[in-house]
């Protein structure tokens, strides 16, 4: 009989098993070319391999995100050139409507168009990506920010704060803009103004048939001339220009109620100089006498009165009859054509923001990229198995195997008596 024990045998097997899984994992390695990282063995290792595959994953996002911003600011690029093309026929409205003889055909044509024009101004406003995401609400969730309410005004319901997109660790790009900041206050030599209300203001001065909100010779069959003010309401503030063949004077007052009588203590005040008296004759009616020949009406603005488009109005002192009226600056041809130009401008500065904030988006993608070939190699530095290595530690193993087979043969084969020689 063999000499053996239960013990002895369970060893043997535990032996062989340990060599065979051990053998099998260095196979599997060596076939793969990739370490079996384990944290009680390669703590640095795997600590180095946890960080390079967390900033990989980081990397590979912002590289998504720099795609997806040039993609949306090529279709706000798109948007703006649009509306760029649109402000140019708008400005070619206001210098061919400039004609004092022009027809009220032509003028009906014209305002159509610029309808048409501010119809198409607020679908560039509302216009979204491919994903519904406004292109001018900011951080707006507002699926039309702009809306055309029935008296002709357009309002923003949208965000006055742009969205913005990380695409580094330190750097976020803008991806859409502010539609305040786009279509409302555009700064002008007469103050901040929007573009819904250039428009507004063309189709006015097209409706009135004013081309110019200076007057003609108040003077030229007598002395004195009958002006009526518009209603103030509570309170209000107006502004204009007297303009004889001396000079420019020009004239600010608050009324309240409708009592124009200190507008005409303000004009009284400059007489001596002016030569130009004020007398208020009540209904908001102030007649003018002047020693001059000529005087003009010019640069009338107005400001919280009860009209927007309200005008100064030059009477027949005997009939009372409407004789003149004088438009507001804001209606004025050549106040319209550089406001366009100012909002020209405007859009093309906003225009290169967008080019500006595309080179970005596609610097950090490139940077990206390179750093992101870099981490792959990093991991698979980490993960890679040195073959050499691995071959000599299976050999030895199988050695090892093949040895301990040998000696369990050996022994396991004896019987009692051998030992007893």
């Amino acid at each position: 009989m063999t000499i053996g024990t239960t013990r002895f045998f369970q060893n043997n097997m535990e032996l062989f098993s340990k060599l065979t899984t051990d053998l099998e994992k260095l196979q599997v390695e060596a076939g793969s070319g990739q370490n079996e990282l384990k944290l009680s063995k390669h703590y640095r290792d795997v600590a180095n391999l946890n960080a390079a595959e967390e900033k990989r994953s980081e990397t590979s996002q912002y590289i998504m995100n720099s795609k997806r911003l040039q993609t949306d600011l090529e279709n706000l690029d798109l948007a703006m050139e649009r509306i760029q093309n649109l402000m140019i026929r708008i400005q070619e409205i206001s210098v061919e409507s400039a004609n004092d003889v022009l027809e009220p055909q032509d003028r009906a044509m014209y305002i159509q168009e610029t309808r048409m024009l501010k119809d198409e101004l607020i679908d560039i406003a509302n216009q979204t990506d491919s994903f519904g995401n406004t292109l001018f609400g900011g951080i707006s969730a507002e699926k039309n920010p702009f809306e055309l309410k029935g008296d002709g005004s357009v309002v923003y319901s949208g965000s006055a704060v742009a969205k913005n997109v990380q695409v580094t660790s330190g750097l976020m790009v803008t991806q859409n803009f502010s539609g305040s900041k786009v279509f409302e206050n555009i700064k002008g030599e007469n103050g901040s103004f929007s573009i819904f209300e250039l428009i507004n203001n063309l189709t006015e001065s097209l409706s009135n048939e004013l081309n110019s909100g200076i007057s003609s010779n108040l003077l030229g069959t007598s002395d004195s001339t009958l002006l009526e003010f518009p209603d103030s309401g509570a309170e209000a503030e107006i502004s204009f220009s007297l303009i004889t063949e001396e000079g420019e004077t020009n004239y600010s007052a608050r009324v309240y109620g409708n009592d124009y009588s200190n507008l005409a203590e303000i004009i009284n005040s400059s007489t001596g100089a002016t030569g130009i008296t004020a007398t208020y004759e009540g209904d908001n009616r102030i007649t003018l006498e002047s020693t001059h020949e000529e005087l003009y009406i010019d640069k009338f603005r107005q400001n919280s009165l009860s009209d927007p488009d309200a005008q100064i109005r030059v009477l027949d002192s005997n009939s009372l009859a409407v004789t003149e009226a004088v438009s507001q600056s804001k209606l004025n041809n050549g106040d319209i054509s550089l406001r366009v130009s100012d909002a020209f401008k405007h859009i093309s500065t906003m225009r290169a923001e967008v080019a500006t904030s595309s080179r970005r988006a596609k610097d950090a993608e490139d940077t990206n990229q390179d750093l992101l070939a870099e981490l792959e190699k990093d991991i698979s530095e980490i993960k890679h198995a040195d073959l050499a290595s691995l071959l000599t530690k299976i050999q030895m193993l199988m050695l090892q195997k093949d040895a301990a087979q040998a000696t369990f043969t050996r022994i396991s084969s004896k019987s009692l008596f051998d030992l007893m020689g």
